[in-house]
């Protein structure tokens, strides 16, 4: 866009890039940017691309340009980055934040500038800052209130899609069963490499299952592509989520759609319960939120889903959230604390939800 050239990383930004980037500058009548600081953002988080809050200044007063910005540049890790670019995730963003991003059932961050090089597959998205906006953490968990809050916002914008013609024209977001094949290929490795990390965390239960558990994620994406059909965030957790400071707002700022895809919308309520709650809690409150989330869509016009159909769709979406897990996890670094505490949180989490809800059984049931 702008006939900008797609940046590789932090140091090939020269303020005159940001300029052109925010359509500031001479031609625009707008201050220029002539410096910016970096802020590291994604340490520990989960997040698997490089994130940076760049603080910048400009040329003259004050005027209607960010102060700071967030710069999303591709994983610097190779082995991250060889899969990212199999499965097109970051591309598929891009795609997102231009094409949907401006739904009113759902708030996105403001995007200042979107590139992607095809040729390359490098991309770039400058953001809004959501500061001083309270980022979820799935580490600290959340409220059973701010828990409904997010699935209830997530309902009213999957209903808005579901079965909907418009799905069609999505094709550069792909079906969920689309990416089975790369799935396959990448699962060994990546399996072998999230038990090596894990160690002593990864559950025996766990273990045995993700042993074999290859043999089924054929069967397991295509269940989850069956119509009805959605927008899937596809990573819906409570660290992609940030609830506004402002206690009259009730609207959930959510980000890092590289994974969107079109299925069944379940898969994005399993996602965050697995995350959101220890074991024990999820055990109180997943029944309720998932009657919330069904409640939901049926107010908002979705018909022909009944629920048994919907707690099918997330007993299986707990599978279908475990090898999202090997793929895209088996590859992240976990040094650090927070890193290795949600590590061991998450495969404890899931290691619990899959057998509480005999999601195995769901394959064969589907």
């Amino acid at each position: 866009m702008n006939g900008l050239r797609v940046t590789e990383g932090l140091s090939d930004v020269p303020p005159c890039w940001l300029t052109k980037a925010l359509n500031a500058g001479p031609d625009s009548g707008r201050p220029s940017v002539t410096g910016y600081s970096v802020e590291p953002l994604a340490e520990g988080k989960g997040f698997m691309n490089q994130l940076f809050r760049l603080r910048l200044h400009f040329d003259s007063g004050p005027a209607d340009l960010p102060g700071t910005v967030i710069a999303k540049l591709p994983s610097a890790d190779p082995m991250l980055r060889t899969v990212f670019d199999r499965l097109g995730q970051n591309r598929r963003e891009v795609r997102f934040y231009r094409e949907l991003a401006n739904s009113p059932l759902i708030r996105t961050p403001r995007v200042y500038h979107s590139a992607m090089d095809p040729a390359t597959g490098d991309t770039v998205l400058l953001l809004e800052d959501l500061s001083p906006s309270r980022q979820g953490d799935s580490i600290a968990g959340c409220s059973l209130g701010e828990a409904r809050r997010c699935i209830g916002q997530l309902a009213r914008f999957q209903a808005s899609w579901w079965d909907s013609p418009l799905l069609g024209d999505l094709d550069w977001m792909p079906l969920r069963e689309t990416d089975s094949v790369a799935y396959v290929q990448i699962y060994p490795g990546a399996w072998a490499a999230l038990i090596e990390k894990a160690g002593d965390a990864m559950p025996p239960g766990l273990r045995v299952l993700g042993d074999h558990l290859i043999t089924d994620v054929r069967r397991i994406k295509a269940l989850l592509t069956r119509p009805p059909r959605t927008v899937v965030h596809g990573d819906y957790r409570l660290d992609n989520c940030f609830f506004s400071t402002n206690a009259d707002s009730q609207q959930v700022i959510v980000l890092d759609w590289e994974f969107c895809t079109r299925g069944r919308g379940a898969y994005d309520v399993a996602t965050f319960i697995s995350e959101a709650f220890s074991s024990m809690h999820r055990r109180k409150v997943e029944l309720g939120l998932l009657r919330d989330y069904h409640s939901i869509l049926e107010e908002s016009g979705v018909r022909g889903y009944p629920f048994e159909e919907c707690l099918r769709d997330y007993r299986l979406s707990m599978l279908e959230v475990f090898v999202f897990w090997i793929i895209t996890g088996g590859y992240c670094n976990y040094e650090g604390e927070r890193a290795a505490v949600y590590l061991r949180n998450t495969l404890e989490r899931l290691d619990a939800a899959i057998a509480d809800l005999a999601s195995t059984e769901a394959v064969d049931a589907g």
